[in-house]
C-alpha cells in the first residue's frame, strides 16, 4: 500500500504558525522558569527599581526631602522614617520636618511625633495622646514649637501640655533635599513592598504588563500553540 506523504499546505502552516507564537512562547518559557525558582534565587520579595515601579503609575518622587539635625538627615520613604539611609521608626506622610528639643530629636509623621534618641525611637506621640494636630513643627530655644492653622504652641514633651506662644520668634524645621549620596536607597525605599520582581514576572507571563493588548497577544499564544500541536501531529501521521 503506498504511504501517504504530508502535503506542502500543512509544513506552510505549521512554519508560519511557529514563526507568529516564536516570541510570546520565549517569554512565557523564560519568565515560567523563573517564576518557578524566584524564591531560591531570592527574588520574590525584592522591590523594583523606581523607574520601573514608575511604569506601574507609581507617584514615586524624583527627590525626597528630609530634616538635618545634629549632622544626620532624617527622611521619610516607604511609610519608614530614615536616618542617614537607615530606617528607624514607621512614619506616614507627610513628612513634617525634624528638631532637636529637650534633648531628643523629634520628627512630624502625619501628625504623630517621633521621639529619638542615638538613632532609635524612643516614643511615639499621637493625637489621642494630646498632640494638637500641627502643620509643622520648630523650635524655640530648647522648647518643642508646634505650628497648627491658627496658632503657634510650645509643647512640652515631659508634662504633654502646650501653651500659647507669646512671641512669635521661633525657628522651624527646615525640609530640603537629601544629598545625592542619599537619594538613591531613599527612592528605592519609596517603592511600595507589592511592587516586587514576582510581580513583574507574573504580569510579563501574563501580559498584564502591557495592558488588555498583552494579555490578549498572550491568550492568542496559547491558541497557536494549540495549533502548533494539531498540526505537528497531522504532519507526522501523514509521514508515517
Amino acid at each position: 500500500m503506498k504511504q501517504r506523504k504530508p502535503t506542502g499546505q500543512w509544513r506552510r502552516w505549521h512554519r508560519w504558525l511557529g514563526l507568529l507564537v516564536a516570541l510570546p512562547v520565549l517569554v512565557l518559557s523564560v519568565t515560567g522558569v523563573l517564576l518557578n525558582h524566584i524564591e531560591s534565587l531570592d527574588w520574590a520579595d525584592d522591590p523594583l527599581p523606581p523607574w520601573l515601579a514608575r511604569s506601574y503609575g507609581v507617584p514615586l518622587s524624583e527627590q525626597i526631602h528630609g530634616s538635618q539635625v545634629d549632622g544626620h538627615w532624617y527622611a521619610q520613604a516607604g511609610e519608614r522614617l530614615f536616618m542617614d539611609g537607615s530606617a528607624v521608626a514607621s512614619c506616614s506622610a507627610p513628612f513634617q520636618g525634624a528638631v532637636a528639643a529637650q534633648g531628643l530629636t523629634v520628627a512630624g509623621c502625619g501628625g504623630d511625633l517621633l521621639l529619638l534618641q542615638g538613632g532609635e525611637q524612643v516614643e511615639r506621640l499621637r493625637p489621642d495622646q494630646g498632640i494638637p494636630a500641627f502643620i509643622r513643627l520648630g523650635v524655640i530655644g530648647e522648647g518643642l514649637v508646634l505650628e497648627t492653622e491658627s496658632v503657634l504652641l510650645r509643647f512640652d514633651l515631659e508634662n504633654l501640655n502646650s501653651v500659647v506662644l507669646a512671641v512669635p520668634d521661633w525657628q522651624p524645621a527646615v525640609i530640603e533635599p537629601l544629598p545625592a549620596v542619599l537619594q538613591p536607597r531613599l527612592q528605592a525605599a519609596s517603592v511600595p513592598a507589592s511592587l516586587n520582581w514576582q510581580r513583574l514576572l507574573q504580569d510579563l507571563h501574563a501580559g498584564r504588563v502591557f495592558g488588555w493588548a498583552g494579555q490578549l497577544v498572550m491568550d492568542l499564544a496559547a491558541l497557536l500553540l494549540v495549533m502548533l500541536a494539531l498540526t505537528g501531529v497531522v504532519i507526522w501521521s501523514r509521514s508515517r
